[in-house]
């Protein structure tokens, strides 16, 4: 086994007899590994086929990228079998994950694992599933619900004229909340089926994934194929030959969708592209926008960024030209936008402790429900009380895993850690100072849906949040529950935020704007923005009128008032200014490093060397080191955290500096993670 530079190209043509395979194997080592190719296998190997090979005394799934008749070491390990017949990789999905490798500083190994259905990792490419097939439900209509507003026709003419070219492009869909940008969707999908190509759509969050389904089976029929983490491995398998055969053109699904081997691709959609569960949180560290136009290039498809409110770094490139923005001003059938109520909850009488329901949310749910109308309660924020307090000596319950603070659940009657899991059990006296003086502070949705049922008596509550929706399934039952009427209230997190369409609801009240305002991230402004403006415009999308009501603590903030005034412009303008100040993204590239380890005096002390290393090595006209400090949560998992961020034009100027500082330095029983523009 030898390591092999990264920089060796895909496909090198044998000039030998004796052939040697570059194996990617899912190592964090940046390199590639050599391998001969015994004589009875030659004839099966291939570029993109899956083999056999010993890794010390392990026998480990590689992946053929490269070919040569160029001997590295004077002894190399044998190729122990090849599993395929036939290629599953094909040369645009090795020069896919080659550049997700080099972007995001992993293996090209780990690159093409986080691609593929788990099961493949162990050579298993054919599973049989007991689950319930697409093609099970009713045939597709094939006709269009509604008539296209002259916005919408504009835009889906402007973007088929842009497919028949066959050549990679890029749009930003800005619509309003409602304006029917996924019609405009379904409609580009039905050109692209006329000329036998296939396409990909995204969505953010799984629960978003049952709508979306419904939606696009309804025109699509068993054409169409559902890609998300909460099926079982052996659908998902079933799923990618459905996709890889040409069954199924059209795909819909979360985050790892975009690697769908689609035959004939025309058109990727990014739905939400704002979301930021596009952004994967284990290596490769992916950002699916980027990957997403990546893959439009190497495949000449069209990439569509479809938003109510894009991201900062996305409007900035349809700005600057990066892209091509299509801007959707009304809703279908000119409803008009909700208005928007801001409650300042400082005015608010403060009886016991901290109020949930205002004097206004209260009235306005109870006409809406006196109505036979529905109401969506959002506050991002799980569990009952945020955490548990002695008021005799300050102290507060805490994970002995990670530094944050124990979270109540009453249906659990437990509390727990909601980074690693750990449960404890509520205690009467105080750990500390042994007194009964313990009370429990924060709000969470367990404590909204125990208020809203004592103050709302008879309405059918349901709550949506991590913990309600562990269960296969819940996600929905929920939702079909609360579209066909069975449900008055729904409570949740951000998840019922976003791409929601029930045409029932009449109110929408946001139990806290502030949750993500005052956290110590440079976007936090755009996320309460984003999320503010999501969870308006699901109010009013049927006949009857919406409101929107906001309770918050800073009432006059720009990200509040604009959200306030439906006015994505005024806040794009406001909030770049700061960004431009303070030179972040999109004015620059972040590069964030983690390191990570059980003895904090050593993380600290080698993270400090090894920022002092790459600021040595870099130009301080072009490049600037941010910290090293701890991360926002400082011990995860009982190993202590700290993190720098290295701020520079480019990426790609960035890692070079990064890699060699970190050849550099040795590492003592602490582990380093890469986070290339982080979220």
């Amino acid at each position: 086994m030898t390591p092999v530079s990264p920089c060796s190209s895909i496909v090198r043509p044998p000039s030998s007899n004796q052939l040697y395979a570059d194996i990617a194997l899912a190592f964090p080592s940046r390199g590639t590994f050599q391998y001969s190719i015994p004589q009875d296998l030659v004839k099966k190997i291939a570029l993109g086929k899956y083999v056999y090979v010993h890794v010390r005394n392990r026998r480990m799934v590689g992946y053929v990228v490269g070919l040569t008749s160029e001997k590295v070491f004077a002894e190399i390990r044998d190729l122990d079998s090849v599993i395929d017949e036939a290629p599953i990789l094909t040369l645009q999905f090795l020069s896919l994950t080659r550049w997700i490798s080099d972007y995001y500083f992993c293996s090209w190994g780990q690159a093409i694992e986080a691609a593929l259905p788990a099961p493949f990792k162990k050579g298993k490419f054919v599973m049989r599933s007991r689950a319930k097939k697409i093609a099970d439900g009713p045939e597709p209509s094939g006709v269009s619900p509604f008539q296209m507003t002259a916005h919408q026709t504009e835009a889906f003419e402007k973007i088929c004229a842009s497919i028949k070219k066959r050549q990679p492009a890029k749009f930003l869909l800005h619509g309003i909340t409602g304006s029917g940008k996924t019609e405009i969707y379904m409609r580009v999908i039905g050109e692209l089926l006329k000329e036998s190509r296939g396409s990909i759509v995204l969505v953010p969050e799984i629960s978003l994934t049952p709508q979306a389904v419904e939606r696009f089976h309804g025109r699509f029929g068993a054409g169409l194929a559902v890609i998300h983490s909460r099926i079982s491995q052996a659908r998902r398998v079933e799923e990618w030959h459905r996709i890889r055969t040409g069954v199924a053109t059209v795909v819909v699904g979360a985050r790892s969708a975009i690697f769908s081997p689609v035959k004939n691709l025309g058109l990727i959609i990014i739905d939400e592209e704002q979301d930021t569960s596009y952004k994967q949180e284990e290596t490769p560290r992916y950002e699916t926008r980027n990957v997403a136009a990546k893959r439009a290039e190497l495949e000449n498809a069209v990439l569509i960024l479809g938003s109510a409110t894009p991201s900062l770094e996305s409007y900035f490139e349809s700005v600057t030209g990066g892209s091509e923005k299509i801007y959707l001003p009304e809703r279908i059938k000119h409803r008009p936008l909700p208005e928007v109520e801001i409650v300042d909850m400082r005015r608010q009488v403060q009886d016991k402790g901290e109020r949930i329901f205002s004097s206004s949310l209260e009235r306005n749910v109870k006409e809406s429900l006196a109505k036979k109308e529905q109401v969506m309660l959002l506050l991002n924020r799980r569990g009952f009380s945020t955490y548990l307090h002695c008021a005799a000596c300050g102290y507060v319950m805490s994970c002995p895993n990670c530094r944050i603070s124990l979270a109540y659940h009453y249906d659990k009657e437990a509390l727990f850690c909601h980074v690693c899991h750990f449960r404890a059990v509520p205690q009467r006296l105080c750990p500390a100072c042994q007194k009964n003086y313990l009370h429990y502070f924060g709000m969470g949705t367990q404590k909204v849906e125990g208020e809203a049922a004592r103050l709302f008596l008879g309405a059918r509550l349901a709550r949506m949040d991590s913990d309600s929706t562990s269960k296969k399934g819940s996600h929905e039952s929920i939702l079909r529950a609360f579209k066909n009427g069975e449900t008055d209230i729904l409570i949740g997190t951000q998840m019922i935020a976003k791409g929601h369409d029930f045409p029932n609801v009449s109110l929408i009240g946001v139990i806290s704007a502030d949750t993500a305002l005052h956290l110590p991230d440079f976007r936090s402004a755009e996320r309460t923005f984003d999320l503010l403006t999501q969870a308006a415009g699901r109010a009013g999308r049927g006949d009857i009128l919406g409101k929107v009501i906001v309770q918050t603590y800073v009432p006059l903030h720009y990200s509040i008032q604009s959200a306030k005034d439906h006015n994505y412009h005024e806040f794009y303008e406001k909030e770049m200014t700061y960004r431009k100040e303070l030179v972040m993204p999109p004015y620059t590239h972040l590069v964030k490093v983690i390191l990570a380890g059980s003895n904090e005096k050593e993380v600290v002390r080698q993270i400090l060397e090894l920022s002092k290393l790459a600021a040595s090595r870099m130009d301080p006209e072009i490049f600037k080191i941010l910290g090293p400090a701890p991360c926002l949560i400082s011990k995860e998992y009982g190993l202590f955290k700290w993190n720098f961020y290295m701020k520079g034009p480019s990426v790609e100027v960035i890692t070079p500096v990064l890699e060699a500082a970190l050849k550099d330095t040795k590492l003592k029983k602490a582990f380093v993670t890469i986070d290339v523009d982080p979220q």
